[in-house]
């Protein structure tokens, strides 16, 4: 048995991430619990970034992700349907 690749431990780590989200918003979620769960999660990512980075390259990662974000709700979207926030 082969050990996982890093690809495979993201997905991984992503999926149990996914799992704990869930339990704090449910399925569909209220507006607030999604927002409040959502900026707690920014806050943790930029604190880790904060170990490794300077502000400038932080500020560089948050840049390059600006440019996904057209992306990433096309895949939402595709994932949940419309938008329908309570």
């Amino acid at each position: 048995m082969s050990l996982p690749t890093d690809e495979e431990k993201l997905l991984v780590l992503q999926n149990d991430l996914w799992k704990l989200v869930n339990t704090h918003i449910g399925g569909q979620g209220q507006s607030s619990e999604v927002l409040n769960t959502s900026g707690m999660m920014l806050k943790v990512a930029l604190q880790l970034y904060t170990i490794l980075m300077s502000d400038n390259e932080i500020e560089k990662t948050l840049d390059h992700i600006k440019l996904t974000i057209p992306d990433l709700r096309d895949k939402m979207e595709n994932l949940l349907g419309e938008r329908v926030l309570h």
